[in-house]
């Protein structure tokens, strides 16, 4: 049998005995591949090569780079910012609880870094409307606890979601910064310890109520 994928001819039987397995170790080992590399630098022998198999597997079940490359997104993108959700959007722990989530999940931030970077500003982007519909969520349930006075309610709800992302994100997405401003790389000794300190202390900051009040205050004469 003769079999043509992507414009290639493969002769003989493709599927493997284990196909759910030789797919996963294919996700695995493209994640790791693209999360290193982007979409540009990552190869497909590379990807074959840590996944143990050969690179026409790919080709079978994803049909290009390209194709594997948006299986990871469309998983991996989601299902982290999933994982990162904090269920009370108050409490003033969760910008340390989503910092030692992410720290688990360090590919994903590297992963947001090359979608910003390879697809255009204006294009849709993979698995959109179910993203989108997340922080929706997020966005509404930190409006909801500011309306019930749980947090400062001076604070654009979407703009708050969006600096409390860049609190816990950008030491990763930027390690040269990092060091070039505190004096160390978030992979050091202690640095993830001391992050998680000043993360707490911050997130009680901005769990503070009252925003009304406050803005009340200033606007007397």
């Amino acid at each position: 049998m003769v079999t043509t994928i992507a414009g290639r001819r493969y002769a003989g039987k493709m599927a493997p005995r284990d196909p759910e397995a030789t797919k996963s170790r294919l996700l695995a080992a493209a994640l790791d591949e693209f999360a290193e590399k982007g979409i540009a630098g990552a190869r497909v022998d590379a990807i074959a090569e840590r996944a143990h198999t050969n690179k026409r597997m790919l080709y079978y079940y994803f049909g290009s780079k390209d194709g594997i490359y948006r299986e990871i997104l469309r998983q991996r993108l989601l299902s982290t910012s999933e994982t990162l959700q904090h269920t009370d959007v108050a409490d003033p722990d969760r910008l340390a609880i989503r910092h030692d989530r992410v720290l688990q999940h360090q590919q994903w931030v590297r992963l947001l870094m090359w979608e910003a970077l390879e697809f255009e500003a204006e294009s849709p982007l993979e698995n959109e409307p179910d993203r989108r519909r997340l922080y929706d969520d997020w966005v509404n349930a930190i409006e909801a606890a500011q309306q019930a006075g749980r947090l400062a309610d001076d604070l654009d709800p979407g703009q708050l979601l969006l600096s409390e992302m860049a609190l816990i994100m950008f030491p990763l997405a930027f390690p040269q910064l990092t060091r070039l401003i505190t004096g160390a790389g978030p992979a050091e000794a202690g640095f993830a310890e001391h992050r998680r300190r000043f993360l707490q202390a911050a997130g009680r900051r901005l769990t503070q109520p009252g925003g009304t009040e406050r803005r009340a205050a200033l606007d007397e004469p």
